[in-house]
This record gives C-alpha cells, structure tokens and sequence, in this order.
C-alpha cells in the first residue's frame, strides 16, 4: 500500500535481501522478483531505488546490471572492517523515466 503523503522525500526506495534457493537459482526468478520490484516502487512514485550487493557475490552483481542497476558507490575497507561484514557496493536504478521495469 501507497504510504499516505509520499512525496519527494519519500521517492527513494531500498531493495533488501533478495534471496532465491539455491535450487531455484538460475531459472530467472531473481529477475522476475526485481522486475516486479521495480513496477510495483515505480506505481508507488519511487523514482530511485538502491540495493547493496556484497562486493564478491558476481552472480547477483550480473542479475542487478542486467536489471538496469548501475553502481553509485563502492564501500570503503575499513568501514567493512569495523562493521564486520564483506565489503558492499550500492547500486541505483532510475525508475522515473524508465518503460523497462517489466519483463
């Protein structure tokens, strides 16, 4: 549900752990739950929507890029380090003017 007053400063949205099973990797249901992502963000008004990928995870960094994200910043060492975790990358998509947020 559309939260009530959303506006510009709610028109960004955050995509967080997108898991699929193993067994169910590679058959494009991670891409069918991003496309669906997208247009429902898009009918919420979100214009930009951001995910983090761990650095190392390539086959999740392909399925973003194929999905129209591209990388906006890279997580520094030492903030890894101190957060103790792998290090991230932050990927952006633009859903205001895209027509491609469908499969």
């Amino acid at each position: 549900m559309k939260p009530k007053g959303i506006g510009a400063d709610f028109a960004r949205g955050y995509l967080s752990n997108v898991c699929v099973a193993g067994e169910l990797q590679r058959n494009g249901l991670g891409y069918a739950l991003i496309c669906k992502t997208k247009m429902v963000a898009k009918d919420m008004g979100i214009s930009d929507l951001y995910v983090h990928v761990a650095i190392d995870n390539e086959p999740a960094k392909k399925l973003y890029i194929k999905c129209g994200f591209v990388q906006e910043n890279e997580e520094p060492a030492w903030q890894a380090r101190f957060l103790d975790r792998p290090r991230r990358l932050l990927l952006w998509t633009d859903l205001s003017n895209s027509s491609d947020v469908s499969m």
